[in-house]
C-alpha cells in the first residue's frame, strides 16, 4: 500500500511525503506520483511516532482498581491477587483496550510484560491491531521449586510458540525482578534468550527497599546480581532503574542495556525519582515507557514526556536539562532504536511509522517550536492521523472498531469487578 501525505509541515517546511512498502521513500515540496490513499497534509504536521519501552498492556483493564498504595503492598494485597482470576478470556478484550489507547495516543510499539502462557494471544491482538511490540512471558517463581520448573516449562513453550508477524512483533523473556525470581530460574533465563536470540525485559532498582534488601540477601546490588547472572546483554530493558550505584552504571554501560525512566508511575508510588542528567552525562542508553495503566494510570507518551523533562531539571537543579529536543528523541527514535526498528525520524528510508498532528489545535498555537509543543503543551487529542508500518491504523482521530473494543471493555470490567 502507498500513501502520499500532501502540503504537510515536514521537518519545518511544507512538503509532500510518499509512504510505499512500508517505509518513507520520498519527501519532496511536490510529489506527483500516483498512490493507493492521498491524505491532505495542509494544516499538519508530519512527526515520528512513539514507542513505550515499558508498560503491562492487559493492565488497562485495572485502571483505577487499586490507587495510593506502597508498591509491594499494592501487588501482593490488590493486584496479583486479581490477576490470578485472569484467565484466556480476559486478556484479549483487556489487551485491546491498551492497543486502542496507545494508537490514539500516538504509540506504535511498546515493550509488554505480559501476561503467564497468553503471549499467542497477545501477539494477535498486536498483529491484528497493526503495532509493533516486544511481547515478553513473565518469569518469576517466588523462591519456590514447583514454580520455577513451571515456568522453565513455559520458557520451553514460548520458544516453540510461533510469531504470527516477524516484521513487527518480536519475542522475549522478561524476568520480573530479583524480588521475586530465584538465581537458577534468572540464569535458566538468560541461557534461554542467548540461545534463542530473545531480549529481556527486566524491573530493576524501582525502589530503595528492592535495592536494601538484594543487598542484605545476597551482597550485592540488583544489577550486580543479574550481572552475575548473565542477564545484562545490549538487548536487555531495565524498567524503572532509579536506585544505581556508580558501579551499577558502570556495569549498566559496559553491557550497553537500555534503561527506561517511568517517571509518573515512580511518582504514584512513591518509588523514587530517575536521574536523567546523571545517567545521561554517563552515556546510558535511554528511553521511555509508561509502566500499565494500573500504576499510572494512563499510556500516554505525551504526558510521560512531560514529567520526564519536568522531574529532571527539578532533579538536578537546572532548568537547561533534559531539552524538549532531547526527550521526544528519547520517546521516539530512542525507543525505535532500543526494539531494533529502524524509525524515530521523519527521512527517507526510514520505516513508516508517523504521526500527524493538527496544528489547528489549540495546544499547538502559537506554533514557535513545534517540538516544545508536543513535550511541554499538547496532548493526545492534537494527534490526528497514526500510521505504523506503512499503514493507517488511526484516520481523523478514529480507529478501526474502537467502539467494539470499548464495549468489550466496559463488560469485561463489570465481570471482574463481580469476581
Amino acid at each position: 500500500m502507498s500513501i502520499l501525505i500532501k502540503q504537510a509541515e515536514i521537518n519545518g517546511e511544507i512538503s509532500d511525503l510518499l509512504i510505499e512498502n512500508g517505509k518513507i521513500a520520498r519527501i519532496a515540496k511536490d510529489i506527483a506520483e500516483p498512490a493507493d490513499e492521498v491524505i491532505n497534509g495542509t494544516n499538519k504536521a508530519v512527526l515520528p511516532a512513539f514507542y513505550n519501552l515499558h508498560t503491562h498492556s492487559g493492565m488497562s483493564i485495572l485502571r483505577g482498581y487499586s490507587d495510593d498504595k506502597e508498591l509491594f503492598s499494592w501487588l501482593s494485597k490488590d493486584i496479583w491477587p486479581m490477576e490470578a482470576k485472569f484467565d484466556r478470556t480476559v486478556i484479549p478484550d483487556a489487551t485491546k483496550l491498551a492497543l486502542l489507547e496507545m494508537i490514539k495516543t500516538g504509540t506504535v510499539g511498546f515493550c509488554d510484560m505480559y501476561f503467564e502462557n497468553m503471549q499467542d494471544i497477545i501477539m494477535q491482538a498486536v498483529d491484528e491491531m497493526g503495532l509493533r511490540a516486544l511481547v515478553s512471558i513473565v518469569i518469576m517463581d517466588l523462591f519456590d521449586d514447583d514454580m520455577r520448573k513451571k515456568k522453565m516449562k513455559d520458557l520451553e513453550g514460548l520458544c516453540r510458540l510461533s510469531n504470527p508477524c516477524p516484521e513487527r512483533i518480536i519475542k522475549g523473556i522478561s524476568v520480573h525482578a530479583v524480588y521475586t525470581t530465584s538465581l537458577d530460574l534468572m540464569r535458566h533465563s538468560a541461557e534461554v534468550a542467548k540461545e534463542y536470540n530473545m531480549p529481556l525485559h527486566i524491573h530493576t532498582c524501582e525502589t530503595k527497599k528492592e535495592v536494601d534488601d538484594c543487598l542484605a540477601k545476597y551482597g550485592k546490588t540488583p544489577i550486580e546480581v543479574l550481572n552475575d547472572s548473565g542477564l545484562l546483554t545490549d538487548s536487555t530493558v531495565l524498567a524503572h532503574s532509579v536506585w544505581l550505584s556508580d558501579k551499577d552504571i558502570d556495569i549498566i554501560n559496559e553491557k550497553g542495556c537500555i534503561l527506561v525512566a517511568n517517571p509518573v508511575s515512580n511518582l504514584k508510588l512513591c518509588s523514587g525519582i530517575f536521574n536523567y542528567d546523571r545517567l545521561r552525562k554517563k552515556g546510558c542508553r535511554i528511553a521511555l515507557g509508561t509502566d500499565g495503566c494500573a500504576s499510572n494510570n494512563n499510556l500516554s507518551m505525551i504526558e510521560e514526556m512531560k514529567f520526564l523533562a519536568l522531574l529532571a531539571k527539578i532533579e538536578s537543579n537546572n532548568p537547561t536539562v533534559a531539552s524538549a529536543s532531547e526527550v521526544f528523541e528519547i520517546a521516539t527514535k530512542g525507543g525505535a532504536n532500543a526494539l531494533g526498528f529502524d524509525a524515530g525520524e521523519v527521512k527517507e528510508g526510514k520505516l513508516a511509522d508517523l504521526l500527524l498532528v493538527d496544528l489547528n489545535n489549540p495546544l499547538l498555537i502559537p506554533n514557535y517550536n513545534l517540538i516544545s509543543n508536543m513535550v511541554y503543551a499538547a496532548d493526545s487529542s492534537v494527534i490526528d492521523t497514526v500510521i505504523c508500518n506503512g499503514k493507517i491504523v488511526m484516520k481523523d482521530r478514529k480507529v478501526e472498531n474502537e467502539d467494539e473494543i470499548i464495549a468489550a471493555s466496559k463488560v469485561l470490567a463489570k465481570r471482574l469487578s463481580v469476581m
